[in-house]
């Protein structure tokens, strides 16, 4: 058998991976190429930065000028600043990192260093301090370039910031307004906002007195369907010489919820059990044994996310009972103390209210993770 890496782990997946997500990236697609800006909340590894990717790679295109920038990579205003500039400038020059290397070797003199970079009909002149003097100067310069470059080149600029709401830990409060006063000016950008904190999402874009208060629409991103994965999975397998039937593609869904990693990891290591043990074809043994080594590799995150919510002790309670089946409330608890805690548990991407009074698992790998940990005898 070949294909030693069937299916892709640790970060965003390719195009051929991107199950299912037609409809969904036609009308995100549609959307920011018309000039809406659009907001994608969701937890972590619930595969956001793949669809946004994707939808960058369909602007493109489409004629569209794109950047990306994840703020999860950066730490000071000044590095969000060089983040955005160099995300743009890669349209015109092909090449990320540009201003990284134009500015390598420069000395500066009274501790300011004068860049001007000329790039086809581009002229970019900015004022780029030594030591953090005029950050504001250079962020606004940042935040206009994608106007400029559209005006310029007559193109539609669509930009993406993943993990938005880090941009208070990375510049501040003020921020937001200092982004909406300049975004809000732009005629020829749209802007992808992602975020794995949806209360912190919600409350930039939804609250009233807020600075992106209505300023993009939130979508919600849809589950993968069930006979989509079984297609995919069956798929993979048979491409690398493994017979699979749709009964053990259907397990593996089962058993991970439709999770997009959980899914990805478990049939990777369903793939590698396959391998090891010389075998071609997909039985639901082999289904289960995979499942086992996931649940294995995913243990240490899983105990770190019980560590964080350890220091309340109401916390795994809750969980313990949503894991099990049984009631939230119960006799003896207060009603406001309990639903906090839910509210908790679902802004940390744990949890997602389904209805009036209920809760599922964004996991359901965690949820049997719990469930052996915590009330198996």
């Amino acid at each position: 058998m070949k294909c030693p890496k069937l299916f892709p782990l640790g970060g965003p997946v390719p195009e051929e991976d991107v199950v299912d997500r037609e409809d969904f990236l036609n009308s995100l697609t549609a959307r920011l190429l018309g000039g809406q800006s659009v907001t994608l909340a969701g937890p972590r590894r619930i595969g956001k930065t793949s669809l946004a990717l994707e939808v960058l790679r369909r602007l493109k295109k489409a004629g569209c000028y794109t950047a990306f920038v994840d703020l999860f990579r950066v730490s000071t205003r000044r590095e969000l600043a060089e983040a955005i500039i160099d995300a743009c400038l890669e349209n015109v020059t092909g090449t990320r990192g540009v201003l990284g290397k134009a500015l390598h070797g420069i000395k500066s003199a009274a501790g300011v260093a004068e860049l001007s970079l000329k790039l086809g009909n581009l002229g970019f002149d900015v004022r780029l301090p030594s030591k953090g003097r005029d950050e504001d100067a250079l962020l606004d310069r940042a935040f206009d370039l994608p106007e400029r470059l559209a005006e310029k080149y007559g193109r539609q600029v669509v930009v993406a910031f993943d993990e938005f709401q880090e941009a208070s830990r990375v510049a501040g409060e003020d921020i937001f307004k200092k982004m909406r006063a300049r975004f809000q000016m732009h005629r020829n950008v749209s802007y992808l906002f992602l975020g794995s904190k949806e209360d912190l999402i919600k409350a930039v874009f939804s609250g009233s007195k807020q600075a992106f208060y209505r300023f993009a629409l939130a979508l919600p991103i849809p589950p993968i369907p069930e006979d989509s994965w079984v297609e995919y999975i069956t798929k993979k397998f048979r491409s690398a010489g493994i017979v699979a039937g749709e009964e053990s593609a259907a397990e593996i869904v089962r058993l991970t919820g439709g999770h997009p990693q959980d899914t990805m990891l478990v049939c990777s290591e369903v793939y590698h059990f396959l391998l090891e043990a010389a075998e071609s074809t997909l039985t639901l043994e082999a289904v289960r044994a995979g499942y086992e080594r996931a649940l294995y590799m995913l243990a240490p995150l899983y105990d770190r996310m019980l560590d964080e919510i350890s220091g309340n002790p109401r916390l795994p309670k809750i969980l313990k009972r949503l894991a099990g089946g049984e009631k939230t409330y119960t006799r003896g608890d207060h009603p406001n103390e309990v639903r906090r805690a839910l509210n908790f548990l679902a802004s940390k991407g744990i949890i997602e209210k389904r209805g009036r009074g209920k809760y599922d698992f964004t996991e359901p790998m965690f949820k049997d993770y719990i469930l052996r940990e915590f009330l198996s005898p």
